[in-house]
């Protein structure tokens, strides 16, 4: 059950019965929702409680469902979409007002995922353009929470289909219009309602923070660059910026709003780790805002304040890394390091004494925050007796590495700069200890780095002590340059600098000019016209096409996925089917994984299926069923075997079965070598400077071949170089193919009799064991598939049927060369023996010119191996 689907029930369980609360909805499996509605539903309409227009648009989404999975014309479901349309349009003429919010509260939702479950080919042909357009509509132009749901819960269910690409497509256009921003408004409209759903709303606030990752799950390879984080979360900060100004009309206007879900928005992707991708484009807008209109300065420092503390520590990071200075930190934050507790702890403690890789800009930033207002800077003055407290303790100074003593130096250095003389007084007492006790642990340090900066630091502390500070001699590098530096104050305001960046989402596209036609040069007109007619209509020496091998070109495309090939395959339109067959079998060996999805109801469905009006049929429907038990061999072979003995197959599928079998075994054990990529040699260039590589591989040949004809070779070395072994894959599946086959041979079906009249099978299936058994030369299996093969050939080696002797007899020859002699004379001596003398009986009285062959290749056969047996053990 999706979340779309579950909000659409709650919203009708809370239309019929407002005490519901959503804990205990959610709570209910979908049948229980279901039944509590329709319960609910009946009981106020008996009660009168259900008014007409529910009752109405109830019946009419009832009936176009029903008729939607019957319609196969265009124009009809254009009709049937129209219908529908009128309840989501504007116009008042289109439906009563009554009815539209029912629709929209109740019965959207429902009907979206209608549209994504009849979604397929079959829609697809039915749809121009123009039409799909209106299927897109539906998505478009409703309630955006809903439809956002729905797009999203479909992707995430939807394996790789037709159905799929269209909600994907729709979810772009979703974004690229903007109706995120109406997303996020709708919800916050939401939550000053009576009754807001605050679960479901965490659902869509993480859907929306997380939709690159979902997305990115979901499609894989087939991922769209609109969903990457670059370029989905600056689209969320676009989206942001408009519900601002959304929010700022309606405070105008003397309305309320709520502007929580825009700070958990904006704090859930900081948290996340797209602090940049958020922040580099909204901070910008927001600041040039704050400038023109007071309103907005409420509304940042609100939506900073509104963020969640467990998500504040990120935003705040998020905020120091983006703004040009202290300035655009303070219009952004406002005093809300007096007001929050966490954002305190953040500018005064983990900032300054947890982080030590913080740059200086940073720290700057920070310290400079704090002094902007009146109101902060106690908190600044206590910040630096915390920071003289930890430079001068000598267990700091010997446990802490150099960059966090850099770091510990550069805050101090800021603050000084920062401070007036009155703050300055007030902190002399800590100035002094810091200075004398400090001082005297840093000299003593034996690292260089670490005295110059007690050295340095010291000689800043002492200019507010006394009128001849210290002065010590010490090189200076970058890093003492850079600290000296900090003590001149920082610029606190920065410089206007007008942002022309468009937001995200609302740029205009560019009008690009056709080209004219009157840009062609006089003189080449005059020269196409003075050509005469005869050149024009001579074609002697054009080149006739090659038209043998060119096919007949059909209005259907095939499928691009598994899944949409097996719904043509249930339609009734050849055209579309015989497309698809013809394309089956190499999207099926181009895309194992989905494949391997749905191996069985492919493999199935394929052995059913009966086109006799397409041209060559049974062999794309044999390369198909071969393509897909080479992809998915287990299962695939296991349910061919098993359908093998099973009821009310004609003896035609029995024979399908053995030979996809067979083939799908002889792919399985080609052993194909990776090809060698060899580089091309450069080819010399001709007069206009490409190169003539026809002309070159031709006098080349020439010249090989006739040093070939007068050269005398005495020895030849090796001509081609050795094929790279690989491993053969059907050893591995060998036994699901085998043993299943051979397992039931004596058991008759009511339709299906192989002891019995049914001989030309028995036949085929000897073949196919003969044929199973030679592929699994090498195999560790092989020893137990000769005994068992062995076993069945003495069962039937008097059958009547010359074809099914003369498969038995090559079932014989397979064996002696798939098992070694050892193995064979060790776990079936006798039985070999046995049938040696079976061989020479045939050889002498069977009435079958072909079988007598057979079995004397066999005898032959046996005496070579009994031969190299010996002479081996000779040796």
């Amino acid at each position: 059950m999706g979340v779309a689907v579950a909000y659409s029930e709650y919203r009708v369980g809370v239309v019929t019965n407002p005490k519901l609360g959503v804990g205990r909805w959610l709570l209910l499996t979908s049948g229980e929702r279901s039944k509590m509605a329709a319960c609910i539903l009946s009981t106020h309409q008996a009660k009168g409680l259900v008014n007409n227009s529910a009752m109405d648009v109830r019946s009419v989404l009832y009936e176009t469902s029903a008729e939607l999975s019957k319609i196969n014309d265009g124009d009809k479901l254009v009709q049937v979409f129209m219908n529908i349309k009128k309840y989501m349009d504007v116009d008042e003429d289109s439906a009563p007002l009554k009815e539209k919010a029912e629709f929209k509260r109740v019965h959207y939702t429902p009907f979206l995922r209608l549209l994504v479950s009849n979604m397929g080919p079959r829609w697809v042909d039915l749809l121009t353009p123009e039409r799909l357009e209106l299927w897109d509509s539906f998505f478009l132009e409703g309630p955006p929470d809903q439809a956002f749901l729905v797009l999203l819960d479909s992707v995430e269910r939807t394996k790789p289909s037709i159905c799929l690409d269209r909600c994907v497509h729709v979810l772009e256009r979703f974004l690229q219009r903007g109706a995120l921003a109406d997303l996020i408004w709708e919800i916050c409209q939401q939550q000053l309602e009576p009754t807001p759903t605050p679960v479901l709303h965490d659902v869509i606030l993480g859907r929306i923070c997380s939709l690159p990752d979902h997305l990115a799950n979901s499609l894989q390879k087939r991922n769209k660059p609109l969903f990457y984080p670059k370029n989905y979360y600056p689209r969320v900060a676009g989206a942001i910026l408009r519900v601002l100004r959304m929010i700022s009309d309606s405070l105008r206007e003397g309305k309320g709003c709520s502007i929580s879900f825009v700070s958990q928005v904006m704090g859930k992707v900081c948290m996340q780790g797209h602090q940049i991708e958020l922040l580099s484009v909204l901070v910008p807008h927001l600041l040039t805002l704050l400038k023109s209109d007071c309103i907005y300065q409420r509304l940042s420092w609100r939506l900073v304040e509104s963020v969640p503390e467990r998500w504040m520590d990120a935003l705040i990071t998020g905020i120091l890394q983006v703004a040009r200075g202290p300035a655009d930190v303070s219009k952004l934050l406002g005093d809300l390091v007096l007001k929050n507790k966490k954002v305190e702890y953040l500018f005064t403690q983990k900032m300054l004494f947890l982080q030590y890789c913080v740059q200086k800009e940073k720290l700057q930033s920070i310290l400079g925050y704090l002094s902007l207002e009146k109101s902060r800077r106690p908190l600044m003055v206590k910040v630096l007796r915390e920071l003289l407290e930890v430079w001068s303790s000598a267990s700091v100074v010997k446990h802490s590495p150099h960059a966090q003593l850099l770091h510990l130096s550069r805050s101090i250095l800021i603050c000084l700069s920062l401070m007036n003389d009155d703050e300055i007084q007030s902190c002399k007492e800590e100035i002094t200890f810091a200075l004398v006790n400090g001082t005297h642990v840093y000299l003593d340090n034996s690292v260089l780095n670490t005295r110059r900066l007690g050295m340095l630091v010291s000689e800043a502390l002492s200019k507010y002590l006394n009128p001849e500070p210290l002065h010590f001699e010490y090189e200076e590098d970058e890093e003492i340059k850079e600290l000296k530096s900090l003590l001149s104050p920082p610029c606190i305001c920065p410089s206007n600098v007008e942002e022309s960046v468009k937001i995200p989402g609302e740029s205009s596209p560019s009008n690009v000019s056709p080209p004219r036609n009157d840009d062609v040069k006089p003189e080449e007109g005059s020269r196409s016209a003075s050509r005469s007619d005869s050149e024009l209509d001579s074609d002697d020496d054009l080149v006739p096409y090659d038209m043998s091998e060119d096919t007949e070109l059909k209005k259907s495309s095939a499928p691009a996925y598994i899944r949409d090939c097996m719904e043509v395959l249930l339609s009734d339109d050849l055209e579309k089917v015989e497309v698809t067959m013809r394309a089956l079998a190499p999207l099926i060996r181009a895309n194992t994984a989905a494949t391997k999805e749905v191996s069985v109801e492919l493999v199935k469905m394929l052995l059913h299926i009966d086109q006799p009006g397409i041209e060559h049929f049974e062999e794309l429907r044999h390369e198909a069923l071969v393509a897909a038990t080479v992809v998915d061999p287990i299962l695939a072979s296991k349910y061919l075997t098993g359908e093998f003995y099973s009821l009310n197959y004609s003896l035609r599928q029995r024979m399908d079965i053995l030979d996809v079998l067979a083939s799908a075994a002889k792919d399985l054990s080609k052993l194909v070598a990776p090809a060698k990529s060899v580089k091309p040699k450069p080819q010399p260039a001709n007069k206009s400077g490409t190169p003539n590589t026809a002309a070159t591989a031709d006098w080349k040949k020439i010249v090989e071949e006739r040093i070939a004809m007068k050269t005398r070779r005495f020895g030849k070395g090796q001509s081609a170089p050795e094929p790279v072994s690989v491993p053969n894959s059907f050893h591995v599946v060998a036994g699901h193919f085998f043993f299943p086959l051979i397992q039931n041979f004596d058991r008759p079906v009511v339709t299906f009799d192989l002891l019995g009249e049914d001989r030309l099978v028995l036949g085929k299936l000897v073949h196919t064991l003969a044929c199973l058994m030679h592929l699994s030369t090498n195999a560790t299996v092989a020893s137990q598939m000769g005994k068992a093969l062995l076993e069945f050939v003495w069962v039937l080696r008097f059958h009547l049927d010359p074809y099914v002797r003369q498969g038995l007899l090559f079932c014989v020859s397979t064996i002696l060369l798939s098992v070694p002699w050892e193995r064979l004379m060790t776990d079936m001596g006798e039985e070999v023996i046995e049938t040696q003398r079976w061989l020479a009986d045939v050889t002498e009285r069977d009435v079958d010119d072909d079988c007598r062959r057979i079995a004397l290749n066999g005898l032959v056969l046996m005496e070579k191996l009994k031969k190299n047996l010996h002479g081996g053990n000779k040796k």
